[in-house]
């Protein structure tokens, strides 16, 4: 689609035009719901973010000023949506068998060379890394998403997620680990 059709759907859009919304719809869902799915493996409870995260564009797309593509503005809506979505989840009571080692810390000695994460996955199709993605314990899949896919920097997955700067680094280097082990596990 040319940018002057795109950019009458936004104006369309930001005047609440129904057919421009649909529009919207249209060119994005598909990308906005694999955003949703890499967050969470739930296919339906990623359809009800889908959906909550179009209402957040719409409602707030009056904030989109065009210093980025409509899709980068987007997705960090609906990375903000899952992420809300999580974060209600996480106030459930939510039980771990410590002994899980999926679960359990590891030192920094064990921290995971970048060149053996590259080398494990880098003949995989993209959807099966996706799977392995979406096996890991939610707290390390999220600061995996954001900071591998997404391209936010440590600081900013701190910031957003409320956690420290350490715990940012320190739960990515023990996702990557993790799906190593399950890549490992798996394919052998």
């Amino acid at each position: 689609m040319d940018n002057n059709r795109l950019d009458e759907i936004i104006k369309g859009c930001k005047n609440n035009d129904r057919n421009c919304q649909k529009l919207l719809f249209e060119l994005f869902s598909k990308k906005m719901m694999g955003v949703c799915l890499r967050y969470c493996s739930n296919y339906e409870t990623s359809r009800d973010m889908v959906q909550d995260g179009f209402i957040k564009v719409y409602t707030k797309i009056s904030n989109f000023k065009g210093e980025s593509s409509i899709e980068t503005w987007m997705t960090r809506v609906f990375i903000n949506t899952c992420l809300s979505h999580i974060n209600k989840q996480e106030n459930k009571n939510i039980y771990f068998d410590i002994n899980d080692p999926k679960v359990q810390y590891t030192n920094e000695n064990s921290l995971v060379n970048e060149e053996l994460v590259e080398n494990s996955i880098k003949n995989l199709p993209v959807t099966a890394v996706l799977e392995y993605i979406n096996q890991l314990p939610e707290k390390y899949k999220i600061v995996l998403n954001m900071y591998s896919i997404d391209g936010y920097s440590h600081q900013q997955i701190a910031e957003t997620l409320d956690i420290q700067l350490g715990s940012s680094k320190s739960r990515l280097s023990r996702a990557r680990q993790l799906l190593i082990e399950l890549i490992k596990e798996k394919e052998n």
